[in-house]
């Protein structure tokens, strides 16, 4: 429409339209800051990035050392893929540089150059559309994904596609061009874009490179281990030259820690009977022995790794029935444990288990008879106990054996948040967690646990106010739990004041702190 050509109006509407492009250059400047925000942030992130990816790395390289012919192949993987995640990256900066030098009219990128045009809609569009920049750039990350992705084990490449970040869909555009066809992925990212949002865009797919390599390497990392048998349980194992002896005769004794999986039950044979596994153990009983002399239990165990391969030991034990000595030994160790049922089996040669007298003394201790050469023992008093063994054949009372066992309070658990007990956690994996727990490591008794009555927490988040809490159960509190939801890498997390109470029923003071660095 025409302008009005009285003059005073006239200029009324020119200092409009003037004022009209003057706000919509502020609008510009704000967003054109916004991007150099945005672009500045994902630097930092991809920074934070290389930073893990580097500590990760240096972990193929302990195992490597540690079991070349095992993690040597996943490592030659590894690095496979840090190549191809910094040949990606490098490309993609030579295009930033490039797309300064075509908005600030630069024959040279000088060090350290800062785009100057940021608002410039024409270089990105002659870079990546006359140049044909843009379709080489979708083609490299598209063959990047796959070989990446190649990486891995088939078995899980399917699944990991579906979360990899680095994610380019053909022609994907929200709207099309004029004639209705669909615009490139070229065209929808860099067409008429200015150049502080091209390289921002460019400055995320590296974001998506780095990323991907992280969650690859990460994986590879786990592959390493993934047909490793799991032995978290373990007990002393005591083989000797004998299980007899005589006057002047030595013993020899070989002494180790033996681990054993509770989740993974092997296959156990003994004297041509296939045993019951519970929780990776096997109990094999022979009732009222009566053939004197020297016997064995032969058989095999066998078990079978994450990956099918089937691992068999054999088994071969001799062991004596004759008139040995009298014979006291503790179930689950040495050690009498307040609080708990401690199970002690007892037996004496010669005499019918129902025969064997048993009676303990100290430590507030009593002991009670459950089966056939089977008694369970409770203290209540730290210190030491004596349980004597007495036969009683025909009314007769004879004194046979005493032993004495040490009487202790059942050690203190280790609080930990979720695996971690403290340090540097991943930001994701404690941003999961609901509370604190109180975990009995290494502890022979199953079934004892400790309950967290409660403890302070501190929540240190960068550019917010510092949360402190106070709970009253092993659960995050409320306000705790919402600022948990929302932490970012370089975050912490402070735990202290924890207090827990045992079987025994006695509230206990954790006698240290946790923190954790969220990366």
């Amino acid at each position: 429409m025409a302008l009005p050509k009285e003059p005073r109006q006239k200029m009324i509407n020119i200092m409009y339209l003037v004022l009209t492009a003057m706000l919509a250059m502020n609008v510009s400047a704000e967003i054109l800051n916004a991007f150099d925000i945005v672009n500045d942030s994902i630097i930092t992130s991809n920074n934070s990035i290389d930073a893990k990816n580097t500590v990760t790395y240096n972990q193929f390289t302990k195992q490597a050392a540690e079991d070349a012919a095992k993690a040597g192949p996943y490592k030659a993987k590894a690095e496979t893929v840090k190549k191809l995640s910094a040949d990606a990256v490098s490309y993609i900066e030579n295009l930033k540089n490039r797309i300064i030098m075509e908005s600030d009219k630069l024959d040279k990128l000088p060090p350290n150059a800062q785009l100057v045009k940021r608002d410039d809609l024409d270089a990105a569009t002659r870079l990546m559309e006359n140049q044909k920049e843009g379709p080489k750039l979708e083609s490299m990350l598209k063959k990047l994904r796959v070989d990446m992705l190649e990486q891995v084990d088939p078995k899980i490449r399917t699944e990991m596609s579906k979360n990899l970040p680095l994610n380019i869909q053909v022609g994907h555009a929200k709207t099309g061009h004029d004639d209705g066809t669909p615009k490139s992925w070229s065209v929808y990212h860099f067409n008429m874009v200015p150049s502080i949002a091209a390289i921002t865009i460019l400055s995320k797919f590296q974001n998506d490179i780095k990323n991907s390599e992280a969650m690859i390497i990460d994986e590879l990392l786990k592959e390493i281990g993934a047909n490793d048998i799991r032995f978290d349980a373990m007990e002393a194992f005591v083989s000797m030259n004998s299980k007899s002896f005589t006057t002047g005769q030595d013993l020899e004794a070989k002494i180790a820690i033996g681990a054993y999986s509770t989740t993974v039950n092997p296959d156990i044979i003994v004297n041509g009977q296939k045993l019951e596994v519970v929780n990776g153990i096997a109990t094999y009983k022979m009732s009222g022995l009566t053939s004197l002399g020297e016997h064995a239990l032969t058989g095999s165990i066998s078990l079978r790794k994450p990956n099918g391969e089937l691992i068999t030991r054999q088994i071969n034990e001799s062991y004596n029935v004759g008139a040995s000595a009298t014979a006291i030994s503790a179930d689950k160790m040495n050690v009498l444990y307040i609080a708990v049922q401690n199970p002690i089996s007892i037996t004496a040669a010669g005499v019918p288990a129902e025969n064997v007298v048993a009676t303990i003394e100290g430590g507030g201790g009593r002991i009670e008879r459950v089966g056939a050469g089977k008694f369970m023992v409770s203290v209540t008093n730290p210190g030491k106990a004596i349980i004597k063994v007495a036969s009683n054949v025909g009314g007769k009372v004879t004194q046979l054996d005493a032993k004495e066992y040490r009487v202790k309070m059942i050690p203190d658990p280790i609080a930990m948040v979720g695996l971690s007990k403290s340090g540097n956690v991943k930001t994701a994996e404690f941003k999961q967690q609901q509370g604190v727990r109180a975990v009995l490591e290494n502890f022979e008794f199953e079934g004892v646990k400790y309950d967290v009555m409660g403890y302070r927490i501190g929540i240190d988040a960068k550019g917010k106010d510092y949360v402190d809490e106070v709970a009253s159960s092993a659960y995050f509190p409320g306000p705790a739990m919402s600022a948990i939801r929302s932490l970012k890498p370089g975050d912490r997390v402070y735990i202290e004041n924890i207090k827990v109470k045992g079987p025994d029923g006695k509230v206990r003071d954790i006698p240290y702190n946790l923190t954790y660095n969220l990366n």
